[in-house]
């Protein structure tokens, strides 16, 4: 393995990359102990496009009209429990959270009455990315945000380090090196396989594809349009195809029957705090089924209510086999499978939004020999037979890997189902820096408070 040190390396304590909405909640928790004078913790985040950029609407697929799955409350610092984590002190780290909150934000703007007067309704996409954004910009203590795409991923293991090689936006062949103590991977990941002829590519979208890609589309005309996919990134399609081509037909394929998003204070204190139901002594099966549940196949109700009267709207069960070239050279074929068989229907795009996947981002990042050795220390993670729970730990850390390697998007199945999304942000802050704050000397307490099996009525 190559383990060169850049005599020009910026170290960091611990580094993220992506700049969205788990890397604001780790910085603004990394600024607010920085500034009680607890430790001094230096945090780099390295985003290749902007902050917040999945949620804005300039990158990829998403508009950024969508509406947000969660209240906005449920902001960086939620569920404000860090006693749970830190004894008396996470009292303290909480309420020195309070300049970040989604309130304090909305204040600034002069927009908080109107919103709490007209309901606390759910807010865009767009809107939740400026307050990420905002966010990122206040939390400065310790904390340097930097422009630049990451092109390699390295390992100097007698130093305890992770080194990473990125590249500024406009220098593509000069990358700076980092290095760094922990490191934190974040983001959906790239698009999950889709299997399609290489004829066919140009009339194949993915979730992950830019907006002017879709310019491919004709203008003012009844396109038919397949989109692949049960959960938000299929509804972000739908969401954004009807807005650019108001004529298209489309076609919505899911594994199984489609179902409005609507949970009641018993999932949603599974998603602020697992520890209520003692979540990793759960069995494996049981686990699936509530992600399954509140997750998968999930459609938000509000967005389901805007296309309700979409004539040019269809869904279908079935999943997805393959995508060909039509016979007459045109267009796409789509083969699917449904209860009755396989069945080919035409079509003249296809959009694959069957979800991302954060291992093959990493395969992509990492040269084979660093493969070998985090596999060597934590088994088998991108040959693995289907449905093996990656085995992720209680700080969302591949569990044996050292240096730390945190990938909270992959903590859904073994650690809870909030922190592979915005279900409980604070948390996630608290279990991935919990270790770095041992090492620096922060005075805390060990998860003083792990309610294993506690009833979800009991309050």
């Amino acid at each position: 393995m190559n383990f060169l040190q850049s005599s020009t390396e910026a170290e960091a304590d611990i580094l993220i990359v992506g700049a969205g909405a788990k890397a604001a909640a780790i910085a603004s928790k990394v600024h607010v102990v920085n500034s009680l004078g607890l430790a001094q913790i230096s945090l780099t985040i390295i985003e290749k496009t902007e902050p917040a950029a999945s949620w804005l609407g300039r990158n990829g697929m998403t508009s950024g009209e969508e509406p947000l799955a969660i209240p906005p409350i449920k902001d960086v610092g939620f569920p404000y429990q860090s006693a749970r984590q830190f004894g008396e002190l996470g009292n303290r780290i909480d309420a020195e959270l309070l300049p970040f909150t989604w309130q304090r934000f909305a204040m600034e703007r002069e927009e908080y009455a109107a919103w709490v007067n007209s309901g606390s309704p759910s807010v865009l996409h767009r809107d939740y990315g400026r307050y990420l954004s905002w966010v990122l910009r206040r939390a400065t203590e310790g904390v340097t945000v930097y422009d630049g795409r990451v092109t390699e991923l390295s390992l100097a293991p007698e130093r305890g380090r992770w080194l990473i090689d990125v590249a500024e936006r406009g220098h593509a062949d000069d990358p700076e090196r980092h290095s760094c103590g922990a490191l934190v991977l974040t983001g959906p990941g790239v698009h999950r396989h889709f299997p399609h002829d290489p004829d066919v590519e140009p009339r194949v979208f993915h979730c992950d594809s830019r907006r002017e890609e879709f310019s491919r589309i004709p203008e003012g005309e009844p396109a038919e349009i397949a989109i692949v996919g049960g959960g938000e990134s299929a509804l972000s399609a739908l969401v954004f195809l009807r807005a650019l081509r108001p004529q298209a037909r489309l076609t919505v394929y899911t594994p199984t029957l489609p179902f409005s998003r609507g949970e009641s204070f018993l999932e949603n204190r599974v998603f602020a705090d697992p520890d209520n139901v003692g979540w990793e002594d759960l069995d494996l099966q049981t686990r699936r089924d509530f992600v399954k549940h509140c997750d998968r196949g999930c459609f938000d109700a509000s967005v389901l209510a805007r296309i309700a009267d979409d004539d040019h709207l269809s869904f279908i069960t079935g999943r997805a086999v393959h995508v060909s070239v039509g016979e007459d050279g045109e267009g796409a074929e789509l083969e699917f499978e449904t209860h009755q068989g396989m069945v080919v229907e035409p079509y003249d795009f296809v959009v694959n939004c069957t979800g991302f996947d954060l291992l093959r981002q990493l395969r992509g990042l990492f040269p084979d020999a660093v493969r070998d050795e985090v596999e060597s220390q934590c088994g088998p993670l991108w040959d693995h037979p289907p449905q093996t729970e990656v085995p992720i730990g209680r700080a969302l850390e591949l569990e044996g890997v050292r240096p730390r390697l945190h990938i909270p998007g992959l903590g859904g199945l073994s650690q809870g189902p909030g922190f592979a999304n915005l279900g409980s942000l604070g948390l996630l802050a608290n279990r991935v820096l919990q270790p770095l704050f041992e090492e620096s000397g922060v005075p805390i307490a060990a998860d003083s408070v792990k309610m294993q099996g506690k009833s979800l009525l009991l309050d």
